[in-house]
């Protein structure tokens, strides 16, 4: 393969997503939809490729904000290329010169790729910095969707199948959510971040993800219902891939308790998400600790991301650490 050059501003929607959607490394949030999405919330995308041969081999798409006067760069999940392809270089310097260019203060990456210690110095060598805090979560679970869907449920935890079982027999019902259930999903969140004391989204996020990608099938909302009233709901996301779990919400009532409907929307989704071809199944975010301590602890934390992680290990996934999340101030 010829050296690969530079094209700073990508403007090929088609070419730019069929790259993302068939490459190991793509990521929804790579996706031209992710970033008309964030521009619809004020962040300005921007997509770098890198071309050889005449067709794209890596890609990088950043959110550019701007808080007046303050500009801050987010690469979320990218680049979109190997870790040890020769372009990745390529890329990174190419997000330094035109950041540096634009007057941008700085830059954030939060790569796709599993943790490897030649990749994070690779970072650090042209000059980020591990960062402290951290916007995609370091830690998550990824259920396996490869083996057939029998095999995929022997390998849930009995609790997590007996909840399935107990959901359906109570009469729980399971919903794809259309344009007339966003309402619903909405006051569901709502309630949830109030409950929980977590930060607000913006509601305009859940009605641009209707827009651009569930019109496409590339999104669904699951809704749980039962009692005569939603209980609780999801919305999730394909990749190349991966299907990913973002957003969830649920009922404040009882009946979203006494009904178990969580277990069963996430199982609902996985089968989605299997016949659209993916190969796993992002349960999106635990506490950033290795798996022994996490299976020591979880039993006796409370509280966060522990309850989060006492939910998700009973789909039978595996704990899967990204690389990181790396800064650059200029």
């Amino acid at each position: 393969m010829s050296e690969s050059s530079i094209v700073e501003d990508f403007d090929r929607r088609e070419v730019w997503n069929d790259f993302v959607q068939s490459h190991p490394s793509g990521h929804f949030f790579q996706t031209w939809e992710w970033g008309q999405l964030q521009d619809g919330l004020g962040g300005r995308p921007r997509r770098i490729a890198a071309i050889a041969d005449g067709r794209i081999v890596g890609g990088v798409q950043q959110l550019v904000f701007d808080s007046g006067g303050r500009k801050f760069a987010y690469v979320p999940r990218g680049p979109v290329a190997n870790p040890g392809d020769a372009c990745v270089g390529d890329l990174v310097d190419a997000i330094l010169e035109v950041n540096r260019r634009d007057g941008v203060q700085f830059v954030r990456i939060e790569p796709q790729w599993e943790f490897d210690h030649d990749s994070a110095e690779s970072f650090q060598e042209r000059g980020f910095a591990v960062a402290r805090q951290f916007i995609m979560p370091r830690r998550t679970v990824l259920v396996d969707l490869q083996p057939g869907v029998d095999a995929i449920w022997a390998a849930f935890r009995s609790n997590t199948r007996n909840r399935i079982r107990l959901a359906e027999k109570l009469g729980v019902k399971i919903r794809v959510g259309g344009d007339e259930d966003l309402a619903a999903f909405v006051r569901l969140f709502e309630e949830t971040t109030v409950r929980h004391g977590l930060r607000r989204a913006s509601n305009d996020s859940f009605y641009l993800a209707d827009r651009l990608f569930g019109r496409r099938d590339e999104m669904r909302l699951f809704l749980a219902r039962g009692d005569d009233i939603d209980l609780s709901g999801i919305m999730v996301f394909l990749g190349a891939t991966q299907a990913t779990y973002l957003w969830g919400a649920s009922s404040a009532a009882e009946a979203a308790r006494r009904l178990n409907p969580n277990q069963l929307l996430h199982w609902t989704a996985m089968q989605w998400a299997k016949e659209r071809g993916c190969r796993t199944y992002d349960l999106f975010g635990i506490p950033d600790y290795d798996e022994p301590i996490l299976e020591r602890e979880y039993g006796r934390q409370t509280g966060g991301m522990w309850n989060l992680y006492r939910f998700k290990r009973g789909f039978g996934g595996r704990v899967h650490r990204h690389l990181g999340t790396f800064d650059y101030v200029f």
